[in-house]
């Protein structure tokens, strides 16, 4: 499931079972807080096991059970940082709902005490966001229902001049129309200019308004599929242009356990096979092609699992990078010398630690179940 579909389904969780994070949740959300934090300048802080926020408040919504939270906290000198907690935040929570937690954002209903502990000289802190097995779980209909029947504002009054204006500003605004706000007062505005740019502003001042519209922003961006935001009330989006590249989770049977090949890219991180979809191809033709050109091995791709990965190769771009499984099928086995700098094999755990992005590290578990289940 990517962050898209988990705009349909998510909807805050105020109460927790007290099952610690796996390994492997901790692990992932590790690495999306740190690419976080490189991104965005903020000082997120991942915190498990340290109920004390939440131990003797009575918060509003009936928070019980939350032992791991997100700390969202910057330079206390960034003119933007509430909105980028609330941008950049929103990314998070959704990362964690994608991987089965129940999540909530908390502004003013815990101990702050206990979190400004965690902060260097420097830092402020905004607000957190609690995060676990949530007490009860239900199905995806279940979710979407509840999620559908959340008060919220109609398109016309989030959108101003949106006749005429394209599909991908509409799908925008019902995204934004999900997204989560404090007493869902969704206190701001999408505007569509007549040069193609969009402008969202502030329409009501409140003490997280600006966490609001952080937050409305990535949902509009997500809806829009790519783009980019200038920061504040009134800053302009400029939709990216679209790419496409296929590849696969390529596995192996060897001495009854399950390897995964990895290859480290020249840019230096570590993922699956994978490359640009060229005109006329198919995406499984896509994705043999580049396992062959960058591996050596010819390989049988499963389309009956696919996971779609979105993100920035530069600025002005978005990619979805399309993952099946596959299995090897001949060749000869060698990294390409122009793209890859080195290739390996490798059991699940190791491929875990090793993946660098926590969207990859998704793709890969789920990859696992659906293998595991075959």
């Amino acid at each position: 499931m990517n962050l898209t579909d988990v705009v349909l389904t998510r909807t805050s969780v105020r109460r927790y079972r007290p099952d610690p994070l796996t390994s492997l949740q901790r692990e992932e959300l590790g690495k999306a807080v740190r690419l976080c934090n490189e991104r965005s300048g903020l000082r997120v802080r991942l915190v498990c096991e340290r109920p004390e926020p939440f131990a003797r408040l009575k918060s509003y919504g009936m928070l019980r059970g939350v032992r791991n939270y997100f700390v969202f906290a910057g330079p206390g000198n960034d003119p933007y940082l509430e909105e980028k907690c609330g941008y950049f935040g929103e990314e998070l929570v959704l990362t964690a709902a994608a991987m089965g937690l129940g999540t909530c954002w908390v502004g003013g209903t815990y101990d702050k005490s206990n979190c400004l502990r965690h902060l260097e000289p420097g830092e402020s802190l905004v607000c957190v966001a609690a995060l676990g097995a949530p007490e009860e779980q239900g199905g995806r209909e279940k979710l979407i229902a509840m999620a559908t029947k959340r008060n919220t504002r109609t398109s016309a009054e989030l959108a101003r001049n949106y006749s005429g204006a394209p599909s991908w500003f509409m799908s925008g605004i019902a995204s934004v129309q999900r997204a989560p706000s404090a007493r869902n007062r969704q206190a701001y505005q999408f505007v569509w200019n007549n040069d193609g740019t969009v402008q969202a502003h502030v329409t009501g001042q409140h003490e997280f308004s600006l966490v609001d519209l952080g937050i409305a922003k990535y949902h509009f961006e997500l809806g829009a599929h790519g783009g980019q935001w200038a920061w504040g009330s009134g800053g302009v989006f400029l939709k990216a242009e679209e790419e496409k590249s296929c590849g696969a989770v390529v596995w192996r049977e060897r001495e009854g356990q399950r390897q995964y090949l990895l290859a480290r890219h020249n840019g230096g991180h570590w993922s699956f096979p994978k490359g640009h979809m060229e005109a006329g191809e198919k995406e499984a033709g896509t994705a043999r092609r580049e396992i062959l050109e960058e591996t050596g091995l010819e390989t049988a791709i499963d389309t009956g699992f696919r996971r779609t990965v979105t993100y920035y190769p530069k600025a002005g771009v978005v990619k979805d990078v399309v993952f099946f499984t596959a299995s090897p099928s001949g060749g000869q086995e060698h990294a390409q010398e122009e793209e890859i700098a080195e290739i390996g094999w490798f059991s699940f755990q190791e491929a875990c630690s090793l993946i660098t992005f926590a969207s990859d590290e998704d793709v890969l578990l789920a990859a696992d179940q659906y293998l595991s289940k075959k």
